[in-house]
């Protein structure tokens, strides 16, 4: 599988449940400097990631639309659209968002990762 395949397919891991409320699976895929700015532009870091996700509601999340570059040999920045629709009825979000995979030993971790808020778009089946 080619390195890009596999960052796809860890970042819709970090969309999951099973991972979102596992602190070790979190720090398996992010790194010790991971940052993040939300669609809400809140600003986070790695230490408050670990604190919330955990204890989120129950919402999914459907990401679609994947797009890569490779920054350097060990820096890979995916784009990507996500729908998340949330089962309290507060209805869905849409965002377009950015992240940062850096190669880590043998490992890649996320070490950036930016939501931005947009309209709705089509979700793909």
């Amino acid at each position: 599988m080619e390195i890009e395949a596999d960052l796809i397919e860890k970042e819709r891991a970090l969309l999951s449940f099973e991972v979102r409320r596992s602190p070790a699976k979190l720090r398996s895929l992010l790194s010790l400097d991971f940052l993040e700015i939300g669609a809400s532009g809140d600003f986070f870091g790695l230490d408050s990631v670990l604190d919330c996700l955990p204890q989120e509601s129950a919402w999914s999340a459907i990401s679609q639309d994947f797009e890569h570059r490779r920054l350097s040999s060990d820096l890979i920045q995916l784009f990507y659209r996500v729908a998340i629709s949330r089962q309290n009825g507060l209805g869905a979000s849409y965002s377009r968002r950015t992240s940062i995979w850096r190669k880590e030993g043998s490992d890649w971790k996320m070490v950036y990762n930016q939501g931005t808020a947009i309209s709705p778009f089509e979700v793909q089946s």
